[in-house]
């Protein structure tokens, strides 16, 4: 008879472990040539000329718009040009709170507090701005309080009987 034909499941066989080659010690010291490292070139320093130095260092270059002129921070967005939108806003709202018996005020207040959070925030101008339209339309809505109050106030002491 012949012999079987091999299985065909079977696979790959690895070799004895005996036959393999002792790996490298990790730790082993390691013979570094007499100079290591390499020695380095000289340092080449502008050429000096009567009265100062001829060529010297660049500045560091512009930045492009919007972003920060930090070299030190490069991907720190700058701040954004221009004066806080919802800052005029506010004051112009809290103006025409004297013509229109205070309503707008209120909306002068709300915006101006806004608007002092986010030009703190992205370091736009306007703060200020923002500032003395809160400051102004929160004073024309409490004298408009005190207004009404002291109407109902002298309007109750006359009542008719």
């Amino acid at each position: 008879m012949t012999n079987p034909p091999e299985h065909p499941s079977r696979g790959f066989e690895y070799p004895p472990l005996e036959n393999t080659p002792k790996p490298p010690d990790p730790y082993a010291p390691v013979d570094y040539p007499a100079t290591y490292p390499p020695p380095l070139p000289p340092p080449v320093y502008p050429q000096p000329v009567a009265g100062g130095y001829l060529g010297a260092y660049p500045g560091y270059p512009g930045a492009y718009p919007g972003y920060s002129a930090d070299p030190y921070d490069p991907y720190r967005m700058g701040k954004p040009p221009g004066t806080n939108g919802k800052a005029i806003a506010a004051l112009v709202t809290s103006l025409a709170g004297l013509l229109f018996c205070g309503l707008p005020s209120i909306a002068g207040v709300i915006l101006g507090i806004i608007a002092m959070r986010e030009t703190r925030q992205t370091g736009q101008d306007g703060y200020g701005i923002a500032l003395a339209g809160t400051i102004i339309g929160g004073l024309l809505v409490v004298l408009i309080i005190a207004y009404i109050f002291f109407v109902f106030v002298y309007a109750s002491q006359f009542t008719v009987v």
